[in-house]
């Protein structure tokens, strides 16, 4: 294969020759050290074989000698496609630097895309990225991935494991987080107490590790000691003879009061589209970007939308190229002025909305009571929601020194 690449660069040609002594001439091409390769047999007077163009000039002692006449068939290889070419400089020009820009921009990233985050946001892993030299148009062989997930790891509490690999033009980051636990006093090692997060009374209380402070039917502030991971061990006499700590772990519920308050003014302003549209081109590579012409008369008022989309060739072979579709959408400004109905649609929706953000974050509607009145230009929304959450936080307990030791100290102090 490398020999057929070879003569191809070299080039080659498919050679007939005629008369009494072409037998003879072959044999005195192969003598003197000329390569000729299939060599056919066409009749007793005609020949033809192949031969590389460099050994063209040797031949003409051997036509002499043997009075045969040479004609070439055939011609093929780089010399030969140049000579074609020659006339057409600029196609051949435009070809060298198409192929010498492709590998130059198969050696460099084009895209980064993260994977597998959750409470690190994409941006702040990207800027991250960025500051220790990793960005669109970096070569891929200054990338030390190793290094960067060992960073990562480093640098980020919450980063586990780490990968990073390049694949075509596009650098994949693959991270893994801790899994965040919803029992208290398990994030780490030190002994932790339970509190009350906020004032509420206690509806029930399960206790799993600990020792219950609280029953069902009490009433506590916010930070009020709810289970302690203290446990005081007595002896015969009903002493504390020593303290055994560990993590307190229950499950509180308690009823606790939300305030509730919304203004809603009299006079709405609504900004809504008319479904005028107008669309623009743009074509961006790199750092320069062109933009057709924008034909139509600016709308007063309008939301701009842009639609990006990467050149990417195959899987994963990503250019500096970007297509973007920019659309302006025409808007205006309406003002309603609300009678009392929709001002109170509009307050059942958002107090509607306030509780179901409640809902998403665990908690239990027990009742609810709100009121509207209309204060000079506005309304005015107020009222309490009574609820149900769990409302243990963890605290770090409090380390008192073993009795015994205490003992101990006092007894050498009088001493």
């Amino acid at each position: 294969m490398i020999e057929t690449a070879w003569r191809k660069i070299k080039g080659e040609l498919t050679v007939s020759v005629a008369g009494r002594g072409a037998a003879r001439f072959i044999n005195l091409c192969i003598r003197s050290g000329i390569r000729v390769r299939d060599v056919q047999s066409i009749s007793d007077t005609q020949m033809t074989f192949r031969m590389k163009l460099e050994d063209l000039p040797d031949l003409k002692p051997f036509v002499r000698k043997t009075h045969v006449k040479l004609h070439i068939d055939g011609r093929r290889g780089l010399p030969f496609f140049l000579w074609r070419y020659h006339a057409r400089k600029v196609i051949v020009l435009v070809t060298i630097l198409a192929a010498a820009a492709t590998v130059w921009l198969s050696s460099r990233v084009w895209r980064i895309e993260v994977v597998g985050n959750s409470s690190i946001g994409e941006d702040v892993l990207l800027k991250y990225l960025k500051e220790h030299s990793v960005a669109c148009g970096t070569a891929k062989n200054a990338i030390d991935n190793d290094a960067l997930e060992l960073a990562l790891r480093q640098d980020f509490d919450a980063v586990i494991w780490a990968s990073v690999y390049t694949k075509g033009t596009k650098l994949t980051v693959c991270v893994q987080e801790k899994i965040a636990t919803d029992r208290p006093g398990e994030a780490g090692s030190l002994c932790t107490d339970l509190v009350a997060g906020r004032d509420a009374e206690i509806i029930s209380i399960v206790t799993r590790t600990g020792m219950a402070e609280v029953a069902a039917g009490d009433r506590v502030k916010a930070g009020d000691v709810l289970v302690s991971g203290r446990q005081e061990i007595l002896d015969d006499n009903g002493e504390v003879k020593e303290y055994y700590y560990q993590s307190a772990d229950a499950d509180i519920m308690g009823r606790v009061v939300y305030d509730y308050e919304d203004w809603i003014p009299e006079v709405q302003t609504d900004v809504r589209a008319t479904g005028e549209t107008h669309s623009r081109y743009c074509f961006t590579f790199g750092t320069l970007q062109l933009a057709v012409p924008n034909l139509y008369a600016e709308f007063d008022q309008y939301e701009q939308v842009e639609e990006k989309t990467q050149l990417c060739i195959m899987d994963s072979f990503y250019l500096p190229v970007w297509f973007s579709r920019i659309r302006c959408i025409e808007q205006e400004t309406v003002k309603k002025k609300l009678t009392v109905s929709d001002a109170k649609t509009a307050a059942l929706q958002n107090f509607n909305q306030f509780l179901v953000n409640l809902e998403e974050n665990g908690v239990a509607i027990l009742d609810k009571n709100v009121m509207i009145e209309k204060t000079g230009s506005r309304y005015h929304v107020y009222g309490k929601v009574s609820a149900s959450e769990n409302i243990a936080e963890p605290a770090l307990t409090d380390i008192l020194p073993q009795p015994s030791a205490a003992q101990e100290e006092k007894t050498d102090e009088l001493e």
